[in-house]
């Protein structure tokens, strides 16, 4: 593997469409008043959770628009609980807001994205949420968006940033609801490293397992194609580079800066290919214990690997080859393996649980766990199909 020192450095602030405009590199944050005068925006509610509002990020934001901010929710919660929402859209209507700006992890992107909805839809988010069947993922379309959201990623993670999806948790029907629209996806995105710094290693691993878990699936998926993969290759080698790096020395700004492009990079992946067995398990479990995506995808996705890499042949050389930074000569099943334990090394280098009874999931959960897996839309998505007891043997093996 790459040493520190064959690291480039961080580049400055830059600019790419994909899918929307992304600003990103050291400075990025600078250039927000602009993209606000140029989106004639004059009254900004910034959605952050409790560490970006204490930890000094809020306010280098709050700075960085100046007169244009107009009020902060500091209070975003895990999964993005509905009753959340609903405060922040009557604070949004209090403070006459004309553009949202998220600051932190997927949770907080995803507040943005449904505070718009909800602001658009009315109170009742269901009718929007994906529905799965045999046919495949069945929604109605999203009314057109009522506000701008401009995303302002801290974590390396989740990819909300480009991605049409987001996700609800429903706590009195301990349920998670699932949005795709591309309505959905930020108007703007800035990824600045200098954000991603006060991260704990604790976050920055899980949060980068996600993305892992992203580019891992993407490869592995029915409907992977050359461009998803070409995406997921490269988001997995800077990730398997970067993210201990970026967990063991927090103000490493390449690290950051990489781990930053490569979830970007695993989120387009994933959004054209989709994911599939692990994040759907995650959003099962999500759902019932408000467990952290990034915490079972870590957990979940060296199990999974040996279950279905060996689906995909000749490609698992593909995986081994991103993992390893090299080409080892093995077969196609051993390539796969091997890969397998990779990630286990990865997960051995970060500080996160191993297994599943780790984080408070009881064995006798995981026959119901299995059972409902299935019923996630992203189970379309697996490249063969899978029963329920393979389902409660793969999870057996996480526990």
């Amino acid at each position: 593997m790459p040493t520190d020192s064959q690291m480039s450095p961080a580049r400055t602030s830059e600019v790419a469409i994909w899918p929307n405009r992304l600003l990103f590199g050291v400075g990025a944050l600078d250039r927000l008043a602009g993209v606000l005068d140029e989106l004639g925006c004059r009254r900004a509610l910034v959605l952050c959770g409790n560490t970006v509002a204490t930890g000094g990020i809020l306010d280098d934001v709050r700075a960085a628009l100046g007169a244009r901010f107009a009020g902060a929710y500091d209070r975003v919660r895990s999964h993005t609980p509905l009753p959340d929402l609903r405060i922040i859209l009557a604070q949004a209507r209090e403070v006459k807001a004309d553009v949202l700006i998220s600051v932190g992890g997927g949770s907080a992107i995803d507040a943005g994205k449904a505070t718009s909805l909800l602001m658009a839809a009315g109170e009742d988010l269901a009718p929007f949420a994906i529905r799965y069947s045999e046919t495949g993922m069945a929604r109605e379309m999203l009314p057109r968006r009522a506000i701008l959201h401009i995303a302002i990623p801290t974590t390396s993670g989740s990819a909300s940033d480009v991605m049409p999806t987001a996700g609800v948790r429903d706590p009195e029907r301990r349920i998670k609801m699932l949005f795709w629209d591309d309505r959905l996806i930020p108007d703007v995105v800035i990824l600045d490293p200098r954000l991603a710094t006060q991260a704990a290693p604790a976050l920055t691993a899980a949060t980068g397992m996600t993305a892992v878990a992203r580019c891992v699936e993407s490869l592995y998926s029915r409907d992977r194609h050359p461009v998803s993969t070409a995406l997921a290759l490269h988001g997995l080698t800077l990730l398997r580079r970067s993210l201990p790096v970026a967990a063991r020395e927090p103000g490493n700004l390449q690290a950051r800066a990489e781990c930053q492009y490569a979830c970007a990079m695993s989120g387009v992946a994933a959004i054209n290919a989709m994911v599939s067995l692990v994040h759907a398990v995650g959003h099962v479990v999500g759902g019932r214990h408000a467990l952290q995506h990034g915490v079972s995808h870590a957990i979940l996705l060296g199990p999974a690997m040996r279950l279905l890499l060996p689906s995909i042949g000749a490609e698992q050389r593909l995986v081994l080859g991103a993992l390893t930074g090299a080409q080892v000569a093995a077969g196609d099943d051993e390539a796969g393996a091997m890969a397998a334990r990779e990630i286990d090394h990865l997960l051995a280098e970060l500080p996160l649980h191993h297994r599943l009874r780790d984080v408070g999931i009881e064995e006798v959960e995981l026959h119901e766990i299995a059972i409902r897996t299935p019923e996630d839309y992203m189970m379309a998505n697996l490249p063969r199909p899978i029963s329920v007891p393979e389902i409660e043997a793969f999870l057996r093996d996480a526990w």
